[in-house]
Parts: structure tokens; sequence; C-alpha cells
């Protein structure tokens, strides 16, 4: 086998691939998810960050988040601004 056969057989195939695992790349993942969609996320960092960030979320963000079952959740854990 030469390299290029060898590489050809390390490759997956996938129908989605969604570069990226930050909030709107996890949110469609989900959302592929619910409606029986396989995808994969692919993702630089090797670990999950949990600080140094803040997230604001308008009007349209919260009715996405509904759509995706998660605003009642995150609204139990957020602090609203005034």
């Amino acid at each position: 086998m030469d390299g290029r056969e060898v590489k050809a057989e390390e490759e997956e195939e996938h129908e989605i691939v969604i570069v990226g695992g930050g909030i709107c790349g996890l949110a469609t993942a989900l959302a592929l998810h619910r409606k029986g969609v396989r995808s994969v996320v692919l993702e630089r960092s090797e670990t999950l960050r949990a600080t140094g960030a803040a997230i604001g979320i308008l009007a349209n963000g919260w009715l996405a988040l509904h759509q995706l079952g998660l605003a009642s959740l995150l609204r139990q854990s957020s602090l609203p601004l005034h």
C-alpha cells in the first residue's frame, strides 16, 4: 500500500459536518439531532472552557432557545440586565 491508500482508509465520510463547537455549532447540532439528522461537530479546542465569558441574549435569541427547548432551563440561571 502506498500513502494515498492508507489515507483514504482513515478518512470518514459524513453527510453534515459542523465546524465549531460554539453556541451556533452546538445549537445546530442539537436541532438536527432532534429532527433525526446525524451530524458531527468539529472543534479545534481539546477542552471545554467555562470561564472568562458572558453572553447577552436578546429577544430573538430567547425565541431560538425556546424552539430548542432550552429557554426555561437557561432562564433559571440567567441574570437579567436592567
